[in-house]
C-alpha cells in the first residue's frame, strides 16, 4: 500500500461541500476557459484538485474559490513536491497516479467531479471518473461547457447510451454545466439527492481574479 503524507495548511472548517476538479495546468488563450473556471471556483464549494501554482486552469478555479471563502486541498505527486503551490490550500502528497486520482475522488466525500478543458492526463482523469461514475454509482462527472473543448466526451456519451453500450439509468451520471448555471442544480438533478445539502454557504461577491 502506498504511504501518503497530508500537510494541512490553514483553511475553513469542512463546512461546504466538496468538488473535484479536474482541469489543464497551463494557461490557455482561449479567456473564456478562465472565465468558465473563475466562475466554477466561485460558486463556493471546497474543492480537491491536482494543484499546480497560482496561474493557469487549475490555479484559477483556485484561486476564486479560496476568494468565495471556500477550502482548497491540493493532491500533489511527490515528485512535483518542490513546486509553488496556493498559499494557504492543503496539500496531500501522494506517491503515483492511481494514488492521486484516489484521493481526488475522494478526499472530503465529493458530492460530484467537474472537468474543465486540459490536455491528456485531464481526459484520462475524466474518463476514470465517468467510469467511477457508471460502474460503482459514483458521484456525477460534469463537463463545463466553455467553447467546444470537451463536447467530444458528450457526444461519445450519448450515442453509448442510445446504443445500449451504458444502461440508461445510467445516463445522468454524465452532465454539463456553463457559466451563469446553478451549479446547485446541476449537481443534484437526477441524482435524487436534496439541494440543501448540495449548496453551499453564500458568500458575497469577489472581484473578478482573471487581469484584463
Amino acid at each position: 500500500m502506498s504511504t501518503q503524507t497530508e500537510r494541512l495548511a490553514a483553511r475553513p472548517p469542512a463546512k461546504r461541500p466538496v468538488i473535484t476538479i479536474f482541469a489543464g495546468f497551463g494557461t490557455p488563450s482561449d479567456p473564456v476557459i478562465l472565465q468558465g473556471a473563475e466562475a466554477l471556483g466561485a460558486a463556493g464549494y471546497d474543492i480537491v484538485y491536482g494543484g499546480g501554482g497560482l496561474e493557469g486552469v487549475m490555479g484559477t478555479v483556485a484561486r476564486a474559490a479560496q476568494a468565495a471563502g471556500a477550502g482548497v486541498t491540493a493532491v500533489i505527486l511527490e515528485q512535483y513536491a518542490h513546486e509553488e503551490q496556493l498559499p494557504g490550500a492543503a496539500q496531500v502528497h501522494v506517491k503515483t497516479e492511481q494514488d492521486r486520482f484516489a484521493m481526488l475522488t475522494t478526499h472530503g466525500a465529493p458530492i460530484a467531479a467537474f472537468v474543465l478543458p486540459g490536455g491528456p492526463g485531464t481526459m484520462r482523469e475524466a474518463m476514470q471518473a465517468l467510469e467511477k461514475g457508471v460502474y460503482e454509482d459514483g458521484p456525477p462527472l460534469i463537463l463545463a461547457r466553455v467553447g467546444d473543448y470537451l463536447e467530444g466526451i458528450s457526444q461519445y456519451f450519448n450515442a453509448a447510451v442510445e446504443a445500449g453500450l451504458i444502461r440508461a439509468e445510467k445516463a445522468d451520471k454524465l452532465r454539463r454545466w456553463q457559466a451563469g448555471e446553478d451549479v446547485v442544480a446541476i449537481i443534484a438533478g437526477g441524482a435524487g439527492g436534496g439541494t440543501q445539502d448540495a449548496r453551499p454557504p453564500q458568500t458575497a461577491p469577489k472581484r473578478s481574479l482573471i487581469s484584463s
